[in-house]
């Protein structure tokens, strides 16, 4: 019943053209421009700048992913629609879980477009293709977690899409997207470990490098347990809210 409630959910989400646009076009619009700039440059590490920018791209608008959830849910859950959900044959719980799954493989998937896209047009090199989508759905697992947890918790949509941007933008910034972080701690430790972008990256790297294993197994560790967590929390609120 899930998978089949997750195939309509799936067919719903590609009639979102917006969501396409912002979430497939914006990056690899970024990576284009930002590529052109960066030219043929190379970081100290040995990596072309321009495979920075697009790993960096790709794994950021992941942290996006979950307004598919989020939005879904207000929609078929807080809206006069809920009132149709009730008269399914099936607990409203069931469907709500067919949204977070069909949301993370959609999201997943969307990143997952964007990395042969760029390894083929601008010759990024992924590594391996099948522990990039496996990074990727673990890193939209746990987004879309807390995008639910967000609209689970908080009543207006509006500060939930607030709270949701902000999750998005401080993990940005935490990883030095923006700005580089002071090499002091406690944020040596929230660059490398402290948010799910370098989580990602941390992951990518030793994927294409073979190096940093270490780091890697230690970010794979904490984003699993953390989804675990999440993952708990959302089925508690789940079952109060959406029964």
């Amino acid at each position: 019943m899930v998978f089949r409630l997750s195939y309509y959910m799936l067919r719903r989400m590609l009639r979102g053209y917006l969501a396409l646009i912002i979430l497939m076009l914006t990056p690899l619009a970024l990576i284009t421009v930002l590529g052109l700039i960066a030219g043929n440059a190379v970081n100290p590490s040995g990596i072309p700048v321009m495979d920075t920018i697009a790993i960096t791209m790709i794994l950021a608008f992941q942290l996006y992913g979950g307004f598919y959830t989020m939005d879904f849910i207000k929609v078929d859950f807080f809206s006069q629609r809920k009132w149709k959900m009730r008269s399914l044959p099936y607990p409203p719980n069931l469907f709500a879980l067919s949204v977070f799954f069909s949301c993370t493989l959609f999201s997943a998937l969307q990143g997952f477009v964007m990395v042969i896209f760029t390894q083929y047009v601008y010759g990024v090199y992924w590594g391996s293709w099948g522990l990039i989508l496996l990074l990727l759905m673990a890193i939209s697992v746990f987004t879309q977690l807390i995008y639910l947890i967000i609209i689970l918790l908080v009543k207006n949509y509006k500060v939930a899409e607030g709270l949701g941007t902000c999750y998005a933008l401080v993990s940005m910034g935490l990883s030095g997207v923006w700005f580089p972080m002071p090499r002091v701690q406690p944020f040596i430790f929230l660059t490398s470990y402290g948010n799910p972008l370098s989580l990602g990256q941390n992951m990518v790297y030793a994927i294409i490098k073979g190096e940093g294993l270490d780091k890697a197994f230690i970010s794979t560790a904490i984003l699993l347990s953390s989804s675990v967590v999440l993952a708990v929390v959302a089925t508690y609120l789940g079952r109060r809210k959406l029964a």
